[in-house]
């Protein structure tokens, strides 16, 4: 029979061979597969093994929605749509992308997704309406021009926590 004692310097050695493990992971530049990770660290298949027995889906889900919550695991910097959401011209239409997020307490409805755009912009009048504690407006060199050419100087830059669906980003505006 093992002691109380002995199990614990036990779990001790686990614990630290692990805690190595993935020191030596965030050492390594290359990406592990989850697959590996997941054979190779006990806490991360708890983790997950919880995750899974509390997430719930339709019984009859498709293959195809299915994939999009594997997505969202997998891609969870990237934005991404099911088919339902891209318009029937598909990847190449030209309609707005708009999305909704929040911010702190208050969701902001109709945010303009631009791939394109080299900075973020927030009208003055929405950036008033955040409560953001510790934000900070920092003064700024840029100068932009609009579609008709004109210059124009920007009030500073700001970082918020923008939440987006499940995960939350710091985005500079």
């Amino acid at each position: 029979m093992v002691t109380e004692e002995e199990a614990r310097e036990f779990l001790k050695v686990i614990q630290h061979s692990e805690y190595k493990m993935l020191d030596q992971l965030h050492k390594t530049p290359t990406h592990i597969s989850l697959l590996l990770l997941l054979i190779n660290s006990e806490s991360h298949r708890e983790l997950l093994l919880k995750m899974m027995n509390e997430a719930h889906v339709h019984q009859d889900i498709m293959p195809t929605k299915f994939r999009g919550i594997i997505n969202n695991i997998t891609m969870s910097s990237h934005l991404s749509f099911s088919e339902e959401e891209v318009p029937n011209e598909g990847k190449n239409h030209n309609q707005p992308l708009h999305i909704a997020v929040k911010c702190g307490n208050y969701m902001i409805a109709r945010v303009l997704i631009d791939n394109r755009s080299s900075l973020n912009v927030m009208p003055k009048t929405t950036l008033d309406k955040l409560y953001c504690p510790g934000a900070i407006l920092r003064n700024s060199p840029v100068m932009v021009r609009a579609f008709d050419i004109s210059k124009g100087e920007v009030m500073g830059e700001i970082t918020l926590p923008i939440l987006i669906g499940p995960k939350t980003f710091d985005i500079t505006f």
